[in-house]
């Protein structure tokens, strides 16, 4: 497995993945793969950094985050549903946490009803920190 720094030329894949981690997480959110690439553009110009994960030249999955100042937020990590279960998951932490985050303390929120990132999260060494609750208006 490889793990890239994205370009801009991969706007569309990133995009189209975002729309695949909104699905199978369960997220409310209604963008389309249109407007995700937009944000994802306005994203990368910014705060945030975007890497590929790359298994025999096929695009797996990515993730996305930003430096804050006492740790990395990661706002997405996904890998692609016919990649899961194979351990691709967490080569793919394991490789970006060593290329992009060596050292460093680590935080991300998960959907509570997201049973499986859940579990792969606490998989790979991540404990419950904070329950964020809302009220529809």
């Amino acid at each position: 497995m490889k793990v890239r720094i994205s370009k801009e030329e991969d706007l569309d894949i990133l995009a189209e993945l975002n729309c695949q981690l909104i699905k199978d997480e369960g997220h409310s959110n209604p963008m389309s793969v249109k407007e995700l690439k937009a944000r994802m553009a306005c994203w990368l110009v910014s705060e945030y950094s975007a890497a590929l994960f790359e298994l025999n030249d096929e695009v797996i999955g990515y993730t996305l985050w930003r430096k804050d100042t006492d740790f990395i937020y990661i706002r997405q990590f996904f890998i692609a549903q016919s990649f899961r279960g194979k351990g691709n998951g967490k080569k793919a932490f394991e490789l970006a946490k060593k290329r992009y985050w060596d050292q460093e303390k680590l935080r991300l929120d998960v959907l509570i009803n997201n049973l499986k990132g859940l579990s792969f999260w606490r998989s790979v060494g991540f404990h419950d920190y904070c329950l964020t609750l809302e009220q529809e208006g």
